[in-house]
C-alpha cells in the first residue's frame, strides 16, 4: 500500500499520534451571522476561533504550530 493510501485509512487518533500535534488547518465559519475562522488540530478538533485568516496564522506561529491547507 502506498503512503498517501496507509495515511488515509489512519484513525484520527492513530493520525494525531504520528506528531500532528503541532499542525492545525483554518476554516471559514459563520457564528451569530458573521464569518470567522476556526482553527482545528490533525484530529478536525476545533480549538480556536479568531476574527481573520492573518489572526489565526499569527497565532499559530506565536504558539509554534504550523498551518496547512486542505483541499
Amino acid at each position: 500500500m502506498q503512503r498517501t493510501e496507509t495515511l488515509k485509512t489512519l484513525s484520527p487518533q492513530a493520525f494525531a499520534e504520528l506528531g500532528m500535534e503541532s499542525v492545525i488547518y483554518i476554516k471559514p465559519v459563520v457564528e451569530n451571522g458573521v464569518t470567522a475562522f476556526a482553527v482545528h488540530n490533525a484530529t478536525g478538533q476545533p480549538i480556536g476561533l479568531m476574527e481573520s485568516p492573518a489572526h489565526a496564522k499569527a497565532a499559530a506561529l506565536e504558539h509554534e504550530l504550523e498551518v496547512v491547507s486542505l483541499h
